[in-house]
């Protein structure tokens, strides 16, 4: 094996590593958990004649479910800083919701927005929590 494959292999494995990777990848699995809750609640809203609050309610919680998810598994692979790290990637999820929801909906900044941000940052700390003390399993 060369220096120069050896030297590679190491540095993609200092990215995997960095903090900054395991956020991102764990805020976009929180997002894909948002769009599965989303389409989940759209088959069973479907099915029945559901009032617009309800609606708006599940929208919350899949928000909430996301960034619990989003943090649990970041804090899961870091193993420290759990609280930080859900709080991080609960926002960068709002963040990242808010952005599509302008762009694509025209969706304004609402009076609620504060609320949800709180909510999925709490969620990604919760989240974030649970991760770093679940213990690992062994094989």
């Amino acid at each position: 094996m060369s220096e120069f494959s050896r030297l590679r292999r190491r540095r993609r494995s200092r990215l995997r590593e960095s903090c900054g990777f395991c956020i991102a990848l764990s805020a976009l699995l929180g997002l894909g958990i948002i769009m599965a809750c989303l389409m989940g609640f759209a088959f069973v809203l479907s099915k029945i004649n559901a009032p617009t609050l309800l609606i708006s309610v599940l929208a919350t919680v899949s928000l909430g479910v996301g960034g619990y998810f989003g943090g649990y598994i970041c804090a899961r692979k870091r193993r420290k800083s759990g609280m930080l790290l859900g709080v991080i990637c609960g926002s960068i999820i709002f963040m990242v919701v808010l952005i599509i929801g302008a762009v694509c909906a025209k969706a304004a900044l609402g009076i609620g927005a504060g609320g949800k941000l709180l909510l999925t940052m709490l969620c990604g700390a919760v989240g974030g929590v649970v991760g770093v003390n679940t213990k690992s399993r062994r094989f």
